[in-house]
């Protein structure tokens, strides 16, 4: 066997390799033994076929394509030994015509690790929103908790309104026959809260307990029950109970209740630092962000499409996750939108470009600016993990054998995102009202 580099362009490496004549037959020999346990021929029992026989009834392309999975595999991975070359995604083969008795040849384009220039790397200078929490915003949080801890208060004889749960029977029927999943029984819903069908909310509110409605409403287009889709449905509904959120007065003793501190003034001095501590969280994120993006800017660093496609399978792999925890499947989620995989691809391709450009870049700073770790940081960063695992330090470490050069890497790597941060000129922006907006996604 024989292999030869081509030559190196744009991140990618072509090689052209060659298997000897003796390998070859081995390969064929071994998908002979493969096949013929496959395959009937008349007069033969099933395993016992000769070689020849086997080729000459069904043609020497039998065993070609088993030959090939035998035989391309380990030329692939000696030709890289013997070439030092060091692949970072899946190999494209591009086979020659497969003969027995004849050298097969082939060729290989792999995605290599890119040469990466580094431009500036201090004094990048962004402009970051920033927001600081208010009073309004704490105001807002205690307000959240006084609804969460709200007792709910039957109305007899006052008709349901916006705000209130009721708790109903429902029969849904399209063209008046009942539909699969369309029947409910004291079934509580909060009316205000769109957990619902569009539109079926609404038409409850102003009707007090024991009254009944047929309450109309149209399917979305893209609902995930594609038999129902688009279509009108009338439910008929009967209320059962109605219940009103009473919230109670934000005092001690409320506070005692719901949290450990014994006065209001200490649970919302609480709220207040969680707020504080998860904003600086979030806009800490927003810079290094943004100095990443100015940095990369500054670099030149070609990327082999391959490697694109891996950091996007990465992204796609991550929003499923998201999606699924909240009941959504991928196709779901196309339906809803009326989009595709191939959409979807090519908006995230530049992200999954980015990405990558990123994480090489980081590569080379920290290659370039010799982080080193200390035994201290090491054991502070191994007891985080062993509290995010639930365990004890010592099962951590063990945990960890296998992957601690990663971990160690990726702790250099934070060290070469700081230094970016540390060493750029950083300009506050008032924040945009969708950036204003996220307040309220702040948890407690």
């Amino acid at each position: 066997m024989g292999a030869k580099l081509e030559k190196i362009e744009n991140s990618e490496a072509y090689l052209e390799i060659e298997v000897d004549v003796e390998t070859l037959e081995e390969g064929l020999e071994k998908a002979y033994r493969k096949v013929v346990k496959e395959v009937s021929i008349p007069g033969f029992r099933k395993g016992k076929i000769p070689r020849e026989f086997l080729e000459a009834h069904f043609g020497k392309e039998i065993l070609y394509e088993d030959a090939l999975e035998f035989v391309v595999p380990g030329a692939y991975e000696q030709a890289l030994d013997e070439l030092r070359i060091d692949p970072i995604a899946q190999p494209e083969f591009d086979i020659g015509e497969i003969k027995s008795g004849e050298v097969l040849k082939f060729k290989v384009k792999v995605a290599v690790k890119p040469e990466v220039i580094l431009g500036q790397l201090e004094g990048l200078e962004v402009s970051v929103p920033m927001q600081k929490i208010s009073e309004a915003d704490v105001d807002r949080r205690m307000e959240e908790m006084r609804s969460r801890y709200a007792q709910l208060v039957d109305k007899t004889e006052a008709p349901s309104e916006l705000g209130d749960t009721v708790t109903i029977d429902f029969v849904g029927c399209i063209d008046g026959v009942p539909f699969e999943g369309g029947t409910g029984e004291n079934y509580q819903l909060e009316l205000g809260s769109n957990t619902f069908i569009p539109g079926y909310e609404e038409q409850l509110i102003g009707l007090k307990a024991g009254e009944s409605k047929d309450v109309k409403v149209v399917f979305p287009e893209a609902y995930h029950a594609e038999d129902l889709a688009g279509k009108d449905a009338v439910f008929q509904t009967t209320v059962n109970k109605i219940e009103h959120k009473e919230l109670r007065p934000l005092d001690d003793e409320f506070a005692q209740e719901v949290s450990d501190f014994e006065t209001v003034e200490e649970l919302r001095n609480d709220v207040k630092e969680n707020l504080v501590k998860a904003n600086e969280y979030r806009q800490n994120g927003v810079t290094k962000k943004e100095v990443l993006a100015r940095a990369v800017e500054q670099c030149s660093i070609e990327i082999a499409p391959a490697v694109v496609d891996m950091q996007f399978q990465t992204i796609l792999s991550q929003f499923e996750q998201r999606i699924s925890s909240q009941g959504i499947s991928i196709e779901q989620y196309f339906q809803m939108t009326n989009s595709n995989l191939n959409e979807f691809r090519q908006d995230m391709l530049p992200e999954a470009e980015r990405n990558a450009k990123t994480n090489f870049m980081l590569e080379k700073i920290v290659e370039e600016k010799g982080f080193e770790l200390t035994d201290e940081e090491v054991d502070k960063q191994i007891e985080e993990i062993a509290v995010q695992m639930g365990v004890d330090i010592d099962q951590a470490k063990q945990n960890l054998e296998g992957v601690m050069d990663k971990v160690k890497f990726n702790m250099k790597v934070d060290k070469a995102i700081q230094y970016l941060v540390d060493n750029a000129v950083i300009t506050e922006k008032e924040a945009a009202l969708q950036d204003t907006d996220q307040k309220g996604e702040l948890e407690d």
